[in-house]
């Protein structure tokens, strides 16, 4: 079994919801702009960290190729004004924070790492890490319409098993980190630092043996406090058996791709 943070994740929000994405193959008809959006800026920041490419050029040129795509684009969030604050946040991004950072391998962006808990493979695929403001970080890039809670990122699970697979692989850290591109109107990027104790990797190990464990045994039970939390569930049609919705709402896939099954 492969184990990865999202994996734990979505079993966390709901089992049943995990059955039907990992196991089932269920998959919501409708892009999420605000998915789409985060993954265009990912995509322009790991071309500029890995080889050097100007991200403001990669992010539009991925958003243009969005422009008729068939999504539901928000009334304050059109594809029209995503595309200027995408452009205008990484532009930024440039020009204030990549100078912060040094030593940054390209095999250090978006590397595949792995560990073993119990028999149980977890996998997670870290944005990048190196050096920035001179101190070995691992830096995970977020979009979001506000910075986060300090308390959030000290709790935050993905900076845990980032950190343990860092040191789990023999890579040194001093700290974790979110780097959040605000989407708003004046671009602006806010920074959470944080670290974590041995009982904090220990707590999360232990975790990851519980969930691998009621995966195993074949556990997945509805979850209903969750059905209004994340926008409310892509998969509500299926618990209620409602027909209709399902088939307009849902689509089932054949064949999953491997980032689909552990990322």
């Amino acid at each position: 079994m492969a184990l990865s943070h999202s994996r734990v994740t979505r079993y966390d929000f709901c089992p049943r919801a995990y059955r039907y994405y990992y196991l089932e193959g269920w998959r919501p008809v409708a892009k999420k702009p605000a998915l789409l959006f985060g993954d265009a800026i990912d995509r322009g920041l790991t071309a500029l960290f890995q080889r050097g490419a100007d991200p403001v050029a990669v992010f539009e040129a991925g958003w243009q190729a969005l422009k008729d795509a068939g999504v539901e684009w928000g009334k304050r969030h059109t594809w029209d004004t995503l595309l200027e604050i995408g452009k205008g946040v990484l532009t930024r991004f440039v020009a204030e924070e990549r100078p912060r950072f040094s030593n940054v391998a390209p095999e250090h962006v978006q590397r595949s790492l792995s560990a073993q808990v119990d028999g149980v493979s977890f996998v997670g695929y870290p944005d990048l890490y190196g050096e920035v403001d001179g101190l070995r970080t691992l830096v995970d890039f977020k979009t979001a319409q506000s910075a986060y809670d300090a308390e959030e990122v000290q709790l935050n699970e993905q900076l845990t098993a980032y950190w343990w697979l860092l040191e789990a692989n023999g890579i040194p850290v001093d700290r974790v980190a979110f780097c959040v591109l605000l989407k708003l109107k004046e671009p602006k990027i806010a920074w959470s630092f944080a670290n974590r104790t041995p009982q904090d990797i220990a707590e999360y190990r232990e975790k990851l043996a519980l969930v691998a464990g009621d995966i195993a045994s074949g556990r997945f039970p509805k979850k209903t406090s969750s059905c209004g939390l994340w926008s409310g569930c892509d998969y509500r049609p299926l618990c209620l058996g409602n027909e209709t919705a399902i088939r307009t709402q849902l689509v089932l896939t054949e064949e999953m791709s491997d980032e689909e099954i552990v990322v």
